[in-house]
């Protein structure tokens, strides 16, 4: 497991608010992962400050990447990042033992934590995800596991009191990308009985609102593109600077409205090649099948 280097962690201390890159995967024309490209990618994002990354998510079509590949995008990402940023795989299938499998690979990889969205395609209910969640932890041994809530793709939901129960059984963390506030509000509760239990606001346009309730930070698609609109958003929020905080929450917004066009992620990975092609950096814009 990659060990966090001293001044990460006292940053993490210092600086409790942290913005998570949802990030995206390249994807060369022949349909395989540029694993060149998504290194030069993650390297930059850290220099601009981030401070943790969420490989193969929503955003980085994780769900539609072979097994395999989510574990060598893993590695990758933990070699890039290693002591200067976390990083927090995303290794959620459909099947428990599927998921836990993933997550056993993506933590002998070197991935500081594991995120698992909530099982999806088939109907499931609190106590199955409940079990699901549980048998992810007993496997992590120690590694913090988080879930991830998405139920406008996953078809399921995960009540807050169904997070209350499996973060009094270790769960570290949630990432909230319901889209509602209400129940992001219900999670932070949570977090306020749980200290230890981390909430991460998962839609852009609410990131500010997020922090001012105390949520533990930001998993953001459009970061992958303006990572430095964020540190500064977390930074200006810090230090108290309110009126430079709403105004970046304001671009954050405008860019997101302005990037989200086009067909999935198109857009936005359109958007990442022409910035790092200004910098020398080759970033191809194709999608995964069926998304291409």
């Amino acid at each position: 497991m990659a060990v966090l280097s001293d001044k990460l962690t006292a940053r993490m201390l210092t600086q409790p608010v942290s913005i998570v890159v949802a990030l995206l995967t390249p994807i060369d024309p022949n349909g395989n992962v540029d694993v060149t490209a998504m290194k030069h990618h993650v390297d930059w994002l850290i220099d601009e400050g981030v401070d943790a990354i969420m490989p193969c998510g929503t955003t980085g079509e994780g769900a539609l990447l072979e097994t395999a590949e989510v574990a060598a995008v893993i590695a990758a990402v933990a070699q890039s990042a290693e002591g200067r940023a976390e990083v927090l795989a995303h290794v959620g299938r459909p099947a428990t033992r599927a998921t836990v499998s993933l997550a056993r690979q993506a933590i002998e990889a070197g991935s500081n934590a594991v995120a698992a969205v909530v099982p999806y395609y088939y109907g499931v209910g609190d106590d199955q995800i409940k079990n699901h969640y549980r048998r992810l932890l007993e496997s992590a041994g120690g590694t913090p596991v988080f879930a991830y809530n998405i139920p406008s793709r996953t078809g399921n939901d995960m009540g807050a009191g169904c997070v209350r129960d499996l973060a009094a059984d270790g769960l570290g963390g949630i990432k909230d990308s319901t889209k509602s506030f209400g129940r992001h509000l219900e999670y932070l509760k949570v977090a306020t009985d749980q200290p230890s239990f981390r909430v991460l606001m998962g839609s852009d346009g609410m990131a500010l609102d997020a922090m001012k309730e105390g949520a533990a930070g930001s998993v953001s698609a459009l970061s992958n593109l303006r990572p430095d609109l964020f540190v500064q958003l977390k930074n200006a929020f810090l230090d108290g600077r309110m009126e430079d905080a709403a105004a970046l929450q304001e671009r954050i917004s405008a860019i997101k409205a302005a990037t989200s066009g086009g067909p999935g992620l198109r857009g936005l990975k359109s958007a990442v090649s022409e910035m790092l092609g200004r910098r020398g950096i080759a970033y191809p814009t194709a999608q995964r099948s069926p998304l291409e």
